[in-house]
């Protein structure tokens, strides 16, 4: 019996720490935002412990912060820490982006266009919805590159950068998005010609573009505070 009790702890602590993870990727915590165990174990109806847990692993990950014994908050990224992580990201989504426009498959291929599109449409709604869609894209593209160990370290980046990129795409005209020079129309096209170069290319644009509208939007943001 107790090592069931243990296993179920250990579940529970896991499907903690992958809800929370998963929120800070969708950008639903904000950057500075302190996270009060407390409150977090309330909310989602489980003891405090495996929220602890489940914090402390995420603190070890540098997806949090812990400025206290007891004071978690999301990190505030610095300029140069963005330009960091988007270069990783540019090098390791656009290797993925080569494998994928060599395993696509027509069906894998028009799932990502049905999610580009269901972006676009949610640009003009819900900067929340865009901002998880477009990650559902890029995930998408590099599930089909069949790169596991790739996929989880890419993964890591978007748990530090989910809050950033969900400011990212409340504050971008949707113009600059929904015209048909977005860079994932190119990926797409990469994909169905099985260009592995014109793939790779169109994804580290994307990637480029976003950091550069918010690296200008921090900028501007750090000078207003000033």
């Amino acid at each position: 019996m107790k090592t069931v009790l243990r296993l179920e702890k250990s579940n529970l602590s896991s499907r903690t720490y992958d809800q929370i993870r998963s929120a800070l990727m969708n950008g639903e915590y904000s950057p500075g935002e302190r996270l009060r165990i407390a409150n977090l174990a309330e909310s989602l109806g489980i003891s405090i412990t495996p929220v602890r847990e489940a914090l402390f692993r995420l603190v070890s990950e540098q997806a949090l912060e812990m400025t206290a014994a007891t004071s978690i908050k999301v990190p505030e990224l610095d300029a140069s820490t963005v330009e960091e992580i988007q270069l990783m990201r540019r090098l390791l989504e656009g290797a993925a982006a080569e494998r994928a426009a060599l395993h696509a498959t027509k069906s894998e291929i028009e799932e990502l266009a049905e999610i580009h599109e269901r972006f676009i449409e949610a640009v003009s709604t819900s900067s929340t919805d865009a901002a998880r869609i477009n990650r559902d894209f890029h995930f998408k593209l590099m599930e089909t590159a069949r790169m596991p160990s790739l996929y989880d370290t890419v993964a890591s980046m978007w748990v530090r950068m989910g809050p950033l990129l969900q400011i990212f795409h409340s504050h971008l005209p949707g113009r600059e998005i929904s015209n048909r020079n977005h860079p994932h129309y190119r990926v797409l096209s990469g994909l169905k010609k099985k260009d592995a170069a014109a793939t790779s290319r169109a994804i580290q644009e994307d990637i480029a573009w976003g950091e550069k509208i918010l690296l200008e939007w921090m900028a501007q943001n750090v000078v207003r505070e000033a």
